[in-house]
């Protein structure tokens, strides 16, 4: 989720010239990339732990070992 939440436009001072209207701009610029690839990274962390916890929750299928042996030209158990 994200930290910052962007309801208006950027808010800038009455008295702000234009190289600190622009440095405003600019950092809230930056802060939208940087939670936009923190956000990006953490989907990906939870998409990852969800794979995981999948493949370690998943129960064996016991015809898998008879079928291996049989590929193998083994007898079966």
């Amino acid at each position: 989720m994200s930290a910052v939440i962007a309801t208006r436009p950027v808010v800038v001072p009455r008295g702000a010239n234009s190289l600190e209207r622009g440095s405003i701009r600019i950092a809230a610029a930056v802060t939208r990339w940087a939670t936009g690839r923190a956000e990006q990274r953490e989907d990906q962390r939870l998409r990852m732990l969800a794979t995981i916890q999948a493949e370690q929750t998943q129960k064996a299928d016991p015809r898998a070992a008879d079928h291996m042996l049989a590929q193998m030209g083994m007898p079966r158990r």
